[in-house]
């Protein structure tokens, strides 16, 4: 049997986002920014990536600072709604 644990807020995490990858340079980086920002989550270090051997997907590691389980939950949600994000944990 797995013990479930609660998420004490708040919370530093690190952020991985797996996105396809963009021709142009920055472009997920920039839409992976505004999303945090319309949630009202600050970044809590430097951003970063790594591509797929065939280069087809980068991931990203992104140290956020979550205050609530709401933002979290916001966070997830657009995440989601992104077309170029394949996963996020």
């Amino acid at each position: 049997m797995t013990a479930q644990h609660e998420v004490k807020y708040p919370v530093t995490i690190a952020l991985k986002v797996v996105m396809h990858s963009k021709e142009e340079a920055g472009k997920n980086v920039a839409d992976l920014m505004e999303i945090l920002k319309n949630i009202g989550i600050p970044l809590r270090g430097a951003v970063s990536e790594n591509k797929s051997s065939a280069g087809k997907y980068t991931s990203y590691t992104i140290p956020v600072y979550i205050e609530t389980k709401e933002k979290m939950h916001a966070l997830y949600e657009a995440l989601k709604a992104h077309p170029d994000v394949k996963f996020a944990i």
